[in-house]
């Protein structure tokens, strides 16, 4: 396992993804509350125009939402293009066939990998969120810290999820593009599903990120004090995100190598 650890650690250093995934979710961190402090200028500037359009109370809340937005839409979406190869590119390329030819196991493979390139993952989200705080105090003013860091923990377990669902379907093709078309599908599906039925929504894997937007509050909306439901959903969250592990070691036990 400490091998395999090492591994997994060279590799991510030698991808792409050392440096875009933190870029990306700092970018997010800085951007949001730019957008926030820029709206009314750019409402202002279209009321010159003859358009007449209602100028929002924007406050602290809304710079933090804002890159919570921007976590939940594209965020998710960069998660499932950097990740959609992270096991059927190696299968392509046939390194896999020459690393289980040594005494390795399927399992310790899957796991190390997930939890390396699922902690990096985290830490770029927590580095995004750690930004957009800094950068909502100086632009916007001081927002509710705690809220924030509440509805942190909650996006993170979702984003985890979603990661592990890309790396099942990345462990059931040889072909990244298949793995990242069906790892779009729930992408959508959840939210959806959630929204059409509320106690799937509340309690189900979603539920999570509709407290962590709550908990937050937005556009003069006070914050909301995190329900019980998220709590479970975010238990859900967890547990699906170790049984895709273990579906990706069971796809990949059974593939062709």
């Amino acid at each position: 396992m400490r091998v395999l650890l090492g591994k997994e650690l060279l590799e991510l250093r030698r991808t792409f993804r050392v440096i875009v995934l933190p870029a990306l979710f700092v970018v997010f961190g800085l951007a949001a509350p730019a957008l926030i402090r820029a709206l009314p200028m750019i409402i202002k500037g279209s009321e010159a125009q003859g358009l007449d359009i209602p100028l929002p109370d924007f406050g602290p809340a809304d710079g933090i939402a804002q890159y919570l937005s921007f976590a939940r839409q594209l965020g998710l979406i960069a998660v499932i293009v950097l990740y959609m190869g992270i096991i059927a590119g190696e299968r392509k390329e046939g390194t896999l066939a020459m690393l289980f030819v040594k005494p390795v196991s399927r399992l310790s493979f899957v796991w190390t990998r997930w939890v390396v390139n699922g902690a990096y993952l985290g830490l770029s989200f927590l580095a995004g969120c750690g930004t957009a705080v800094l950068y909502t105090v100086l632009l916007l003013g001081r927002p509710d810290f705690s809220a924030a860091a509440a509805a942190a923990g909650l996006y993170l377990a979702y984003l985890l999820l979603a990661f592990s669902w890309t790396t099942f379907f990345s462990a059931l093709t040889k072909n990244p593009g298949i793995a990242a078309g069906l790892s779009i599908v729930p992408l959508f599906v959840v939210p959806v599903l959630g929204a059409l039925w509320k106690p799937l929504g509340e309690y189900g894997p979603y539920g999570a990120v509709a407290a962590g937007t709550a908990a937050v509050g937005a556009v003069g909306s006070p914050s909301v004090s995190v329900p019980l439901s998220a709590f479970f959903s975010v238990g859900l969250d967890l547990f699906l995100s170790a049984a895709l592990v273990f579906a990706a070691y069971w796809a990949l036990r059974r593939a062709e190598l």
